[in-house]
């Protein structure tokens, strides 16, 4: 792969797809170092809220033998620098798009030979700390609140360092305190498992890493107390000319492609316990059982409105009143400790509305592929301005009444997929929300107002009601 894509003037990139490789540093098995970037054909690196590090994945074509000569083996540290240049004068330290990762060859995979004379393969890789963390176990005791459980983590068994490796704000702390002992498990392993009971005011954490700012521990709700990352436009039509700042502007912003599976199912939803649940609790120091009941509140969401009507109905209940759809059993000991402080103590105040969070987090899904991003990380949100399907020509400022605001709307950014390949760097975003931008239960236009005063809804109704008194039915429907 050359040093620089097609989109630049000579001087500096132009187009936000254009990019500059500028080194990519094997350091082999005796420490000599190998610039690699004549090898590489494309390179992917993903961000995941589901995932605790980065994975690097770049393809080789090679045609000099490297991977006999070099003795790769797997365990070799990369260091890849790749920039977007403001003038070609510039250093990499002064660039202000730009990556600069240290990740470790994980596997070796993928190996074809495309021609006489010519191999390919993949090299998988990941950040050092999920290297570290595969190497270790943890079965010590703990004891103290989230946060600071979570940093002695990160310094103590994977050897980050807080300033340099990741920032301390991205560690969301929380009133729960635990205490116990962590069961055998890597550090990594060990972080995901806290997170199964500990919530930041109902709402659930999650362990992920971006390119930028390192590994994050962060709950929900400080995720929605971001600023808007960016807006992003799927209008079809450009309003400036080429090659100019505006027009860079406008690509930046510009959504080269937007799918969906929807997926948008109450019938699922009511399953998996996102608007109601039930959780039952056994003391077996006390011998006492509780019930606890859970209804969707609305209390953090990216909208301002639910993801449901309160006109939907089943059964004569809405959607957030069923009792029994979704039920947890967990048991307690609260005599475990001195204080009722112990790992699955949290549990009965949090574990209800924690599901209902990742489950309505699944609300609705957008697949979006845009011009590369070196910024754009997991974790952000960021604006969907959708054209109406009959206004296309349209939609090009936020708020327009012309924008779709079903499909559109603030999304929180999941996952990306940072792809450079030798025409051109894109990123493929996964987006979700939990709620919408208007209210499902006004402004409907379309249609008779007659749902709720048909013969099938009153016939319903009547059964329900002559069943409930006992009342038998004969003969119905007959003349």
């Amino acid at each position: 792969m050359g040093n620089f894509t097609s989109k630049t003037d000579g001087n500096r990139t132009v187009s936000p797809d254009g990019y500059d490789i500028y080194s990519i540093n094997v350091t082999l098995l005796n420490g000599n170092v190998v610039d690699i970037k004549d090898l590489v054909q494309q390179i992917e690196i993903i961000e995941s809220l589901h995932r605790s590090s980065i994975q690097v994945m770049m393809r080789l074509y090679d045609g000099s033998n490297f991977l006999e000569n070099s003795h790769l083996i797997s365990g070799e540290k990369v260091n890849i620098k790749i920039r977007r240049t403001a003038n070609s004068g510039e250093t990499f330290s002064k660039s202000r798009d730009k990556f600069d990762i240290e990740v470790f060859i994980a596997a070796i995979v993928g190996h074809t030979n495309p021609k006489p004379g010519l191999q390919a393969y993949t090299l998988e890789c990941i950040s050092e700390h999920a290297m570290v963390s595969n190497t270790k176990s943890i079965n010590r005791s703990f004891n103290g609140i989230v946060g600071q459980l979570v940093n002695n983590i990160f310094t103590h068994d994977l050897g980050l360092i807080a300033g340099a490796d990741y920032d301390i704000k991205n560690i969301s702390d929380s009133s729960d305190a635990l205490k116990g002992i962590y069961p055998d498990l890597s550090p990594l392993d060990a972080l995901t498992w806290l997170t199964r009971n500990s919530s930041n005011d109902g709402t659930p954490y999650f362990l992920y890493e971006t390119i930028q700012d390192g590994l994050h521990f962060k709950s929900y709700n400080d995720m929605l107390e971001e600023q808007l990352y960016r807006s992003y436009n799927d209008a079809a039509f450009s309003q400036n000319t080429p090659n100019t700042p505006g027009n860079y502007s406008e690509l930046e912003r510009k959504i080269l492609n937007l799918n969906s599976d929807l997926n948008r199912s109450i019938y699922d939803a009511i399953d998996n316990g996102a608007y109601s649940s039930r959780l039952h609790t056994i003391d077996i120091a006390t011998k006492t059982y509780k019930q606890t009941q859970f209804t969707y509140d609305n209390a953090y969401t990216i909208d301002a409105n639910s993801p449901f009507s309160e006109q939907t109905e089943i059964d004569n209940l809405k959607v957030n009143q069923f009792t029994s759809n979704k039920e947890y059993y967990v048991s307690l000991n609260s005599q475990a400790f001195e204080k009722d402080i112990n790992y699955h103590n949290p549990a009965s105040n949090s574990l209800l509305p924690k599901q209902s969070y990742y489950n309505n987090l699944g609300f609705m899904g957008l697949d979006m592929e845009i011009y590369g991003d070196f910024n754009l990380s997991v974790g952000r949100k960021v604006g969907i301005i959708i054209p109406k399907p009959d206004k296309s020509e349209s939609g090009i400022n936020e708020g327009n009444k012309f924008t779709d605001k079903y499909i559109g709307g603030v999304y929180l950014v999941s996952s990306i997929s940072h792809f450079f390949s030798p025409n051109d760097y894109r990123c493929s975003v996964g987006l979700q929300k939990d709620s919408l931008a208007f209210d499902l239960d006004a402004g409907i236009e379309l249609g008779k107002d007659n749902n709720k005063n048909s013969a099938s809804s009153k016939k319903r109704r009547n059964r329900v009601a002559n069943n409930a008194s006992g009342s038998k039915i004969v003969g119905a429907g007959r003349n």
